[in-house]
């Protein structure tokens, strides 16, 4: 069993600005494996168990086990995979 924290190896920001726009930043050069995160993070929030408050608005982060995650990483075009771990 590994006693190391998970690495992490692609992120994504979204941001809403007041003016309404929306930006999108991080890892998102691997289409497959950005659209896979955001599809699981939004079946998270939408299935999430005691939902924010109002006065909460930013709630407490979630974390998807990984048995959920569907994020197909394609290599080739954009390597995500831990420094050191060539699969």
């Amino acid at each position: 069993m590994n006693s190391l924290a998970p690495s992490v190896v692609a992120t994504i920001t979204l941001a809403l600005h007041d003016n309404g726009a929306l930006s999108v930043e991080g890892n998102i050069g691997d289409v497959k494996c950005a659209l896979g995160m955001l599809d699981s993070a939004r079946d998270a929030v939408s299935h999430r168990l005691g939902r924010p408050s109002i006065l909460e608005p930013h709630g407490a982060g979630l974390v998807v086990p990984h048995l959920d995650v569907v994020a197909p990483q394609n290599h080739a075009i954009y390597p995500t995979i831990p420094a050191g771990d060539r699969r």
